[in-house]
């Protein structure tokens, strides 16, 4: 019996070698790279497989940022639009515009960004404005002539010859 149960016990190890055989197929240098390509394009589908999402979703939130960095400018600009025409009513400096479309008064002269340089321009303004109003319109020789003291007869000759009139 014991011849019976070392043959029998070779008989199965053969068929496992044989199976095993038969299971580990060849593959070539081709196949190998085949599919370890297949494998790599697999694992990078996996690893970066949301990647254009989230790109799209990055340049969503840049975007999402400039518009609150220029709502922000904007309201920081009617914010001191806003001082300006307070400031401006404060002191009674202008804001029309010209005639022609020139600059009122506080465009020209107003050109703070905070109330304290606001308020400073415009005092003195109103206080340049406040003397000339005392002062009045001043012409120091007004109505007055004028001689250089020289004898300018000559010239006047000439004047007089050269446009046949006479005085």
């Amino acid at each position: 019996m014991s011849t019976e149960s070392t043959s029998t016990t070779e008989t199965t190890s053969t068929t496992e070698e044989q199976s095993g055989e038969q299971n580990a197929q060849t593959f070539t240098q081709a196949d190998v790279d085949r599919i370890v390509r297949e494998r790599l394009v697999q694992q990078a589908k996996n690893k970066f497989g949301d990647y254009d999402e989230l790109k799209s979703k990055a340049g969503e939130s840049t975007s999402l940022e400039q518009r609150v960095a220029d709502m922000e400018a904007r309201a920081s600009a009617a914010e001191t639009a806003a001082l300006r025409a307070t400031v401006a009513a404060e002191y009674g400096i202008s804001t029309k515009k010209g005639p022609k479309g020139e600059p009122s008064d506080a465009d020209l002269f107003l050109t703070g960004n905070d109330e304290a340089t606001l308020t400073a321009q415009a005092q003195r303004l109103a206080d340049r404005e406040a003397d000339r109003k005392k002062q009045g319109n001043f012409a120091p020789k007004e109505g007055s002539t004028t001689s250089t003291g020289k004898d300018d007869g000559e010239s006047r000759e000439f004047v007089r010859n050269l446009f046949g009139t006479t005085d």
